[in-house]
């Protein structure tokens, strides 16, 4: 099917290259399947369709990012974005239930999440694309990368953890902030950014307003924190690490009090041949806090 374009979200001036939102119906791919059709409109299958909002920019090999928890595709820096799409034809797109996204129409799991994920690579046709994940963005790209591993050539693991020896769970304070209904961007920002990075906050905050809104509704926020959740109790993501043999990059700031370090140096270890970088005096935004940074160290991995 061919996507629609959602009418009044077309960026202007700076923000042009963004382009408008689109949204596209897509098919959950079932675990091995290389590919599956999307049934018609008023068909008994159609109910188990979901409506995915994206954007797309850039050209050359297809990246694919995936949003962390309470997050839009808005969250992703413009600033990154483009320097993103200075060498790669890049797709943002909400989860279900976010944002300019249709609502779940499958049970919120991490591997019904990674089955539409998968499902929109296919529709959109993005052959060995490089997937990075951030958060619970991550988590869901594991499980895409262990479900579908002919869809994904690169993967790429930001600011995340899994139940495992020396990990640590998100902190109930960051927890919290992060999936309060009251907190404001100002407070969320506090999570993403060292205290001593203010420009680098500064201009994520800015980049926020400038865009068209895209907002995260209090039924999403809660039902990704059940799924964050639900992670945290169960080992299926861990135990399919060591079978993963898709070339692997784990990114983590230095600071990062969401995921600490250790998650990530966990994660590296259990994952076979994966590299490890961190940034220093980076936090859970560590990404779109030192964009230029990251943008090297993905080239250079993805190259």
């Amino acid at each position: 099917m061919k996507p629609v374009v959602v009418l009044g979200t077309a960026e202007t001036g700076a923000l042009a290259f963004l382009g408008s939102v689109k949204r596209l119906a897509v098919m959950p791919l079932p675990a091995g399947a290389s590919e599956v059709a999307v049934p018609a409109p008023g068909s008994p299958g159609y109910g188990k369709v979901a409506q995915i909002a994206y954007r797309q920019m850039g050209s050359g090999r297809p990246l694919l990012l995936i949003s962390g928890a309470a997050a839009s595709m808005s969250w992703w820096s413009p600033t990154l974005l483009a320097d993103l799409a200075a060498h790669y034809r890049v797709t943002v797109f909400d989860l279900p239930g976010v944002g300019y996204s249709g609502t779940a129409t499958g049970s919120f799991t991490v591997d019904w999440l990674a089955d539409v994920t998968a499902g929109l690579l296919d529709e959109l046709n993005l052959d060995d694309a490089a997937v990075l994940g951030w958060g619970l963005g991550a988590q869901i790209a594991v499980a895409l990368a262990e479900r579908h591993p002919q869809l994904v050539g690169d993967l790429v693991l930001a600011d995340t953890g899994l139940p495992m020896p020396g990990s640590h769970p998100m902190p109930t304070s960051a927890s919290r902030l992060l999936t309060s209904l009251r907190a404001g961007p100002r407070a969320v920002a506090r999570a993403l950014f060292p205290v001593a990075a203010v420009a680098a906050a500064q201009a994520w905050l800015k980049s926020l307003t400038a865009q068209v809104p895209d907002v995260v509704t209090a039924q999403a926020i809660r039902a990704e924190e059940q799924l964050e959740s639900s992670i945290w109790r169960g080992g299926n993501l861990v135990a399919g690490l060591h079978h993963l043999h898709v070339p692997t990059l784990v990114i983590a700031g230095s600071e990062d009090a969401v995921f600490p370090v250790a998650d990530a140096t966990a994660l590296h270890s259990a994952i076979p041949g994966a590299q490890l970088y961190l940034m220093p005096g980076n936090s859970y935004g560590a990404i779109v806090q030192s964009p230029t940074q990251f943008v090297d160290a993905l080239r250079s991995f993805t190259s």
